[in-house]
């Protein structure tokens, strides 16, 4: 007995040292690729430092004049107004995809008009099969990846640095946003303009009004950069009028044409009112407390400028804010969640820093008025100046946080200040000030650099990033650094990115976001993509992805080396990925994965298979299957997560999200599921009532969020929320909570 198990001991022993040798000859392997790829980017770098020296300029397409009437088309869909047969027809668009530079396969009408107050547009949309136009949204500010559409971008100071988007589909919704750092698509912006759309025998018609009280513009000048883009989505065919490249975004500010003769356009005082009123009544069995509030507030808004804008809140309320969805953490590092509530999502863009979306932020809005455990805390008021003045973009929000627990009220204040260097570039500076969730102090102080050249031959572009951060905290005892920069060579047929960030062991953004401190990350990025179109395949895909990381001290902490991924699309918008990861994990301390089962110290290699496919939103029914198998730590992990969308008329949305990971660890064995069902029925486009229930077994806690909305005029809503917090023991729920929520607000222009 003694010798078999020295013989399976020695066997084990040479498995483990296999093992290892394969790691170790993977990890090379991986940082061949890596080498190849960065000596790959420098040599593309040094391509488009040779196409910037003389790139071809064209001018670009205008709309001139646009007419003027006094007497404004009735909005009811429908272009049979005798204003619009004074407008010329515009039709000349092109096919971006599926083949660049083609014909469209149906033909776009668009005309514009416009008095004192209002821009007009009347949309004619043919199309030879009425019955095949997809309209299955009908909510404001809906996800129209499965619809039709109509979409226009303005530049209304006619500078390419930001501008504002208006998209209507042929059921009437209304999706509007900003356009921001030259080319990206905001949504969270909302404002009051007008949209009616209906179907006919030719195809389909909108009409849209946009007033020029929601539009900041320089009342001097009467050219504005435009582009208009139709989406055909059986087809997957997306039309432009300018910014043909599908390497591109339509909102890709440099690439607008023009629309000229607008004219002694009124703006109003630029004072704005929103005044609302809420009540709320909660139902604590746990604690066996119930309690009533009533919370009256203001919201104003004054143009100091066309260019600049104060605004103010006082009481500020966000029970009309959608929930976040559930997520089981397996990791030892916090989690990050999207902002939700309107006060902080307008003019989100001018916080923006060193191109950073993730770690480490120096500003982070959801550190204000929110509790560690997610739980809201009150605003007393606060005041934001935003604008922009002669090439200078300038934000500074302050904002007075109300005490809770054993934290003190705060003051606390966020500083933003960047001007355009070179033609599409810019640098700036940031200051934070405040400890929302300690009793002590904190400060934050950066500066970056942002660079965008879109005039590379071939409609080519790239981007830089650069940023330095720095913390005084008196929570961490004293100061932290963080910077890093980001190249960027986002085109077609070749994507290239290479980034660097370093955050040190005391940066401590208080008001910001760090997932990890006392590392140096490293990530090359590759991609090349074949446009076939053919009758099976659309495009395909092939690409790596490598990330590792150390710590200050330069010993190896992480990696992640994604081998050649591909990725399929199909003319319909289907679409499948596989790939396979080589991951390392060096664990300092232990950590408690799940209740009970506990990740011991130590360096952890494993490799892994992920697949999933997603089908086309075009479709009724919807469906993505995500499989993973592999390696975990010490043991194994299985991760099966699924999600369906069905979508029987635009009135009607349902979704059904199940994931289960399977752990088997040597410490213990787990499987985490998460369960959410979502029903959202939309009445009219301005009266919707969306209910989610999420249910996840790490707390064994389930949530129902129901909500009402109703926009009895644009800028005006009523809301009605329903929260129910639930507890899960031996298959039998408990109401733990209870909370009823209705606000009303009112918008008041002058």
């Amino acid at each position: 007995m003694a010798g078999r198990a020295s013989v399976r001991a020695r066997e084990r022993h040479e498995s483990d040292v296999q093992a290892t040798q394969a790691w170790h000859y993977l990890v090379g392997a991986g940082r061949l690729w890596l080498a190849a790829a960065a000596a790959f980017c420098g040599l593309l770098h040094g391509q488009a430092a040779e196409e910037t020296l003389n790139p071809p300029l064209t001018p670009p397409p205008a709309l001139w004049p646009v007419t003027f009437t006094e007497t404004a088309p009735v909005l009811d869909g429908r272009l049979d107004d005798a204003c619009w047969a004074k407008a010329p027809a515009f039709t000349n668009f092109t096919q971006v995809l599926p083949v660049e530079g083609a014909a469209p396969s149906e033909a776009t009408e668009v005309r514009l008009l416009f008095t004192r107050d209002y821009l007009y547009l009347g949309v004619r949309c043919f199309d030879r099969q009425p019955h095949a136009i997809l309209a299955r949204q009908m909510q404001h500010d809906a996800n129209l990846r499965s619809d039709d559409y109509f979409m226009v971008a303005l530049d209304t100071f006619n500078r390419q640095r930001e501008g504002y988007y208006f998209m209507v589909n042929p059921a009437g919704v209304r999706v509007e946003g900003l356009i921001e750092n030259f080319s990206v698509a905001n949504k969270s912006w909302d404002t009051l303009w007008h949209a009616h759309a209906r179907r006919d025998a030719q195809g389909w018609t909108a009409e849209m009004a946009i007033p020029f009280r929601s539009l900041g513009f320089d009342p001097q000048t009467n050219a504005w950069g435009c582009n208009f883009e139709r989406c055909i989505r059986r087809n997957q065919e997306l039309l432009r009028w300018t910014a043909v490249s599908p390497a591109k975004a339509m909102t890709t500010l440099a690439d607008f044409g023009q629309i000229h003769g607008l004219h002694q356009l009124r703006q109003g005082r630029g004072l704005e009112l929103r005044p609302f009123a809420g009540g709320k009544f909660r139902d604590d069995r746990l604690n066996q407390r119930q309690q009533w509030e009533f919370r009256p507030g203001l919201d104003v808004t004054y143009q100091i400028t066309p260019m600049l804008k104060l605004q103010g809140t006082l009481n500020t309320d966000f029970a009309e804010a959608e929930v976040d969805e559930r997520v089981v953490n397996l990791t030892r590092f916090p989690l990050f969640f999207p902002e939700k509530r309107d006060f902080f999502l307008q003019d989100a863009s001018v916080w923006r820093f060193g191109g950073l979306t993730y770690s480490p932020l120096p500003y982070y809005s959801r550190r204000i008025g929110l509790a560690e455990d997610g739980t809201p805390v009150d605003i007393m008021g606060g005041a934001r100046l935003t604008g922009r003045l002669n090439g200078a973009t300038l934000g500074l929000l302050n904002v007075q946080q109300e005490a809770y627990r054993d934290v003190p009220s705060k003051n606390l204040t966020v500083a933003r200040f960047s001007h355009q260097v070179f033609e599409e570039s810019n640098v700036g500076v940031m200051l934070t000030h405040g400890d929302p969730r300690r009793r002590g102090d904190n400060t934050v102080v950066g500066a970056d650099f942002n660079y965008l050249n879109s005039r590379l031959a071939d409609n080519r572009q790239l981007l830089g990033h650069a940023f330095w951060l720095m913390s005084d905290s008196e929570a961490r005892g004293g100061r932290g650094l963080a910077w890093g920069f980001k190249l960027d060579f986002p085109n077609e047929p070749l994507e290239a990115e290479a980034i660097f960030r370093q955050v040190d062991a005391r940066f401590d953004p208080a008001l910001g976001f760090v997932s990890r401190r006392d590392i140096r990350q490293y990530i090359l990025g590759a991609r090349y993509l074949w446009r076939l179109n053919t009758r099976l395949l659309r495009s395909v895909s092939l690409g790596l992805r490598p990330t590792w990381a150390t710590d200050t001290s330069r010993r190896l902490i992480e990696e992640d080396y994604d081998l050649p991924y591909l990725s399929l699309t199909t003319p319909a918008g289907d679409s499948w990925y596989v790939e396979y990861s080589l991951n390392r994990d060096v664990v300092d301390a232990p950590f408690e994965m799940w209740p009970g089962v506990w990740i011991p110290a130590d360096d952890y290699g494993w490799g892994g298979f992920r697949t999933f496919i997603r089908t086309s939103e075009a479709r009724p029914l919807s469906v993505f299957l995500n499989f993973r198998h592999g390696d975990y730590y010490h043991g194994t992990r299985q991760d099966y997560l699924s999600e369906l969308t069905w979508r029987p008329s635009s009135h009607w949305l349902w979704g059904l999200n199940y994931q289960l990971r399977r752990v088997r660890l040597p410490s213990g064995d787990f499987d985490a599921r998460l369960v959410g069902l979502r029903l959202n029925l939309t009445f009219t486009p301005n009266l919707s009532w969306n209910n989610l229930v999420q249910y996840e077994n790490q707390t064994r806690s389930a949530g129902w969020n129901s909500r009402l909305r109703w926009t009895f005029r644009p800028g005006s809503d009523a809301y009605l929320v329903f929260n129910q917090g639930m507890a899960l023991d031996e298959w039998r729920l408990s109401r733990q909570w209870s909370e009823l929520s209705c606000k009303v607000v009112v918008t008041l222009r002058f």
